[in-house]
């Protein structure tokens, strides 16, 4: 199998780790650059070597798609690409943004997969042009589709209309070490920040939160723009906008009592993947697929937009420790079994035996 990305390297990178345990040749094509990983030079490449086995051969393409190299760059590497002689190739959303990986990985017209983790745009996030018809024409021509929910399938369905079945498969998460809730009751608000993730919303929340809970601490970390708002000048809040290192996110997640997901637009999450992780318990909006995230008991869900009853709910969690434990098992478990990367993997590879690897009829595509 060759997995091909520009953007989602952490997510090809697990998936690509787990189709090898799942005893797959895998092959992982992506662009050379650091941006997933605070743009710290290196990063990029450290994360794939410590995340998959030396079996797991991992490709890039350097330099721009408007370099000067760029068409020679795409020919070396997919020369290389294909002497590996890939069954099925399978793709990320976003690579469209680069048209050189595409041909690199030996992607053909109704032969390949596709991953889309976003049917809809977030709102106010700046996605260029190239990127968003790139992945108009790759639904159009993909073999195979794979989404993270069923609401995410309904919505890509209704968009896109696209020709190729679309299998649900779980957004993977490994199991990791968890440890007890912390004494502080204390909320975390991980991850990129963006208006659609609703960071305000569970701001108003915390004077409601605070009146019965005074003791409850927040904790806000991620890259991005922060909005200006009066509750962050508490002492009891901390604020780190800045891209997280990966190895100090356990240390976040064992001194929350919750993760705080109160999106007003969303489809899926890897933020609630990493709760789950962790063992910690989740409140989200019921938006997208977040829903189907806490299906499996490892979390609550809220209205969007809806302080009141988002503070009710955190309060419900903070207020009662054998709820949130109940909760936070629930999530580990989880972790364990059906959305391990192993199990996602083998539901991948039922897939593309069953929608890439059958005999086709003559005549057909």
């Amino acid at each position: 199998m060759v997995l091909a990305c520009d953007f989602f390297l952490r997510y090809t990178s697990m998936l690509a780790a787990g189709l090898d345990r799942a005893g797959t040749a895998v092959a992982l094509l992506s662009r050379d650059h650091d941006q997933e990983f605070g743009d710290r030079p290196g990063g990029a490449a450290k994360f794939v070597a410590e995340a998959t086995s030396p079996a797991v051969r991992h490709y890039s393409i350097p330099g721009r798609v408007r370099s000067p190299r760029a068409l020679v760059d795409a020919l070396r590497v997919g020369r290389t690409v294909r002497r590996f002689g890939a069954d099925v190739v399978h793709l990320q959303e976003s690579i469209g943004n680069d048209v050189r990986l595409v041909l690199a990985s030996g992607a053909r017209p109704r032969r390949f997969a596709l991953t889309i983790h976003d049917p809809v745009r977030h709102p106010g996030e700046d996605v260029a042009r190239s990127s968003v018809l790139g992945n108009r024409a790759l639904v159009r021509t993909a073999g195979l589709i794979f989404v993270h929910a069923t609401a995410l399938r309904d919505e890509l369905e209704a968009l896109s209309r696209p020709r190729a079945p679309i299998v649900v498969v779980p957004h993977g998460v490994d199991p990791g070490t968890t440890s007890p809730l912390p004494e502080q009751p204390t909320i975390l608000f991980f991850g990129r920040l963006g208006h659609y993730k609703g960071l305000d919303v569970l701001l108003d929340s915390m004077t409601a939160v605070w009146e019965k809970l005074p003791e409850v601490r927040l904790m806000v970390a991620g890259a991005g723009e922060l909005e200006g708002h009066p509750v962050l000048a508490d002492p009891r809040v901390s604020v780190r906008v800045e891209h997280i290192p990966d190895a100090e996110v356990p240390a976040l997640f064992a001194a929350a009592t919750c993760v705080a997901l109160p999106y007003r637009q969303a489809s899926q999450s890897g933020v609630g993947s990493l709760a789950k992780r962790h063992g910690r318990p989740l409140v989200v909006s019921a938006l997208g697929g977040l829903p189907e995230l806490v299906s499996d008991g490892s979390g609550l869900t809220v209205p969007a937009e809806d302080p009141a009853a988002l503070s009710q709910t955190l309060l419900d969690v903070l207020g009662d420790r054998a709820l949130a434990q109940r909760l936070a098992r629930a999530g580990a478990e989880t972790a364990t079994r059906g959305a391990d990367w192993r199990s996602v993997a083998e539901t991948t590879l039922q897939a593309y035996e069953e929608h890439l690897l059958q005999p086709r009829p003559k005549g057909s595509g």
